[in-house]
């Protein structure tokens, strides 16, 4: 066998069950081993975790979140267990009746050292703010007027889409 050839393992050997913490915060269950290139790694369950503030790929503060838009954010631990966060793009959604998506979300691309667990689909219908929008990071993590939430656990790397 040709190991020079073969990918090594980056992802989530078990289900973290990403869930809404308090305020902007998350949480999961469980003790969750994961790997990065195939190197093992371990985290301790998060219990109102505060969540990152700036996105993994850019190194800057997340973009709002608009009423009629849509966006993902992808959660996850680095080699040394910080948590992490990665934005896809912002997407308008079909607003005609239904404010889901008009296009498939692309998942953002993710740094080398990023382990992922689990991601945080927000959709903001027509009653959420037009101005500043849901902001990962200090925006409530439910419970805000116009905002859908949908959170997806993932195992043994990211899926190709979530939709």
């Amino acid at each position: 066998m040709d190991r020079l050839q073969q990918t090594s393992l980056t992802g989530a050997l078990g289900k973290a069950t990403l869930a809404a913490g308090t305020t902007s915060t998350i949480s999961t269950t469980g003790t969750l081993p994961f790997a990065i290139r195939g190197m093992a790694y371990s985290h301790a369950a998060l219990t109102n975790q505060a969540t990152p503030t700036t996105d993994a790929n850019t190194g800057v503060g997340f973009l709002g979140v608009k009423a009629g838009f849509g966006s993902v954010f992808v959660y996850g631990y680095n080699a040394a267990g910080t948590l992490l966060c990665a934005q896809g793009e912002v997407i308008a959604l079909d607003i005609s009746s239904t404010y889901a998506w008009k296009q498939k979300p692309q998942l953002p691309a993710l740094p080398d050292d990023f382990c992922p667990f689990g991601a945080l689909t927000i959709l903001a219908g027509a009653t959420a703010d037009a101005v500043t929008g849901w902001i990962q990071g200090t925006s409530n993590q439910a419970a805000v007027t116009g905002i859908t939430y949908a959170r997806t656990d993932f195992a043994l790397g990211m899926p190709d889409q979530l939709v």
